[in-house]
């Protein structure tokens, strides 16, 4: 993410500046692969890079902040911030455990409804945006293994989006446990549809800041996935 030569990136005007500039760093970050510790451009520079003022940087920063993500300090600058202690403890223990799918489905299916409503109440313009991009990007003609992956990336950025970083964690772990079974509800056309139903219906409520009507949705789309995946088991 440091500055160059290279052309600048084209934000969208219609949405709020901040949000914007928010979801281009969190996209940086991520596809850029920086690990916990590494600087991040000053505010100045960034400023200059995307062609805001430094108080639209300054708001997008904070949001990133407030999901954990970076960390600013005096002297040291902007950082990408480490998963606290307790959250790297509980990664290191849960790893190498080898659970079972129906745990890890009942385990979903009590958190991700909660993640959901959460999501509903606490997500900035900016983590819609990016679930909005993530689901404009699907589609029924995807690979199955491009259609799992934006699935993921849509959980992902829906628990990160709750402000939890301890149910982030615990989602991201699941989703690791259950890539293989997963696969098999985007194997077909009908099953990469209704995922992206799901996560329109889902999405729609985070945008009203409906929490009751997201944890609905939520629980409809994965009723739906169980369905799709005992299909693929017979």
């Amino acid at each position: 993410m440091t500055p160059t030569t290279e052309p600048r990136p084209t934000l969208r005007r219609s949405a709020p500046m901040g949000a914007e500039v928010a979801a281009y760093l969190e996209r940086e970050i991520a596809s850029r692969g920086l690990l916990p510790g590494d600087k991040l451009p000053t505010e100045r520079e960034l400023a200059a890079k995307l062609s805001v003022s430094r108080g639209t940087v300054r708001s997008a920063l904070q949001d990133l902040e407030s999901k954990h993500l970076l960390e600013r300090a005096p002297g040291r600058g902007t950082r990408v911030a480490a998963p606290p202690a307790p959250v790297s403890e509980l990664y290191a223990r849960l790893a190498g455990v080898d659970q079972a799918q129906q745990d890890v489905a009942e385990l979903r299916g009590s958190m991700e409804p909660l993640v959901a409503e959460l999501a509903a109440l606490r997500s900035s313009a900016a983590d819609l945006i990016q679930l909005q991009d993530v689901l404009n990007a699907s589609n029924e003609h995807l690979s199955p293994e491009e259609a799992l992956r934006l699935d993921i990336q849509f959980h992902t950025l829906l628990a990160q989006a709750a402000r939890n970083q301890l149910m982030a964690t615990v989602l991201t772990l699941t989703a690791s446990w259950t890539t293989e079974v997963r696969l098999r509800s985007h194997s077909t056309p009908e099953g990469r549809r209704s995922s992206i139903e799901g996560h329109r219906h889902i999405l729609e409520s985070l945008q009203t800041k409906d929490a009751t009507g997201a944890g609905i949705a939520m629980r409809d789309h994965l009723a739906d996935v169980a369905i799709l995946i005992r299909g693929h088991q017979h």
